[in-house]
């Protein structure tokens, strides 16, 4: 096993650590406060870029958080990665682990939804759901470029995926069906159960075959 291969789990429990840091953090700032500078800030600053085309693009963009479209995009990806079982295993377990622990964090947290919201909302608001399903995106992002053969091909699916999880929690904030805590507590618990997830893959994938380090 190589030295770069070796320090990939690593860097993923460094990940996850980190961002269940910033997930505790937020969650610790949200329960304290019913009121942080961070959503008025954020609430302030989209309703001084609003336009139409922008309440378009946004109600657009947000779908894409939707469990029901991420959802069938993990399998169809995950099928695409049939000869890299831990890979497409590790997507998939993530996206249903991230699904499951933002509903236990909604019902621990209670948080109300922000006022006048410009699309239909609905349970509670912490922490955001769409904007932890759209980092099932950038993981899928990641997990695919074993099948894309050029290293370009590989930096632009990353970048769009990343981007598509950067957007689709951009739009919640700007549609007021979230505030800007509940987007990043939501992407930072989504990053986390991934990195966990892929360290899972890691470990499984190594006691199957002997010696073998990241994903084949």
């Amino acid at each position: 096993m190589s030295m770069r291969r070796a320090c990939v789990p690593c860097l993923l429990v460094v990940v996850a650590v980190a961002a269940i840091g910033v997930f505790v953090a937020l969650t610790i700032a949200v329960t304290g406060s019913s009121s942080l500078a961070l959503d008025s800030r954020a609430f302030a600053i989209a309703d001084d870029v609003r336009a139409p085309w922008l309440d378009s693009a946004a109600r657009v963009i947000t779908t894409l958080g939707l469990i029901a479209i991420v959802g069938p995009a993990v399998l169809v990806g995950a099928a695409l990665m049939l000869k890299h079982r831990a890979r497409a295993g590790a997507v998939v377990v993530g996206a249903a682990l991230v699904w499951i622990s933002v509903r236990i964090a909604k019902s621990v947290v209670d948080r109300p939804r922000p006022p006048h919201p410009l699309v239909h909302t609905s349970g509670q608001s912490y922490p955001s759901a769409h904007a932890a399903n759209s980092i099932a995106w950038l993981a899928l992002a990641i997990a695919l470029t074993v099948v894309i053969p050029t290293r370009a091909g590989r930096i632009a699916t990353i970048t769009a995926g990343a981007l598509l999880a950067v957007l689709v929690g951009l739009s919640r904030i700007y549609l007021r069906a979230h505030y800007a805590s509940d987007v990043l507590a939501g992407e930072a618990l989504a990053v986390a159960t991934y990195a966990l997830a892929a360290v899972g893959a890691v470990a499984w994938q190594a006691r199957r075959v002997r010696g073998l380090g990241w994903f084949r």
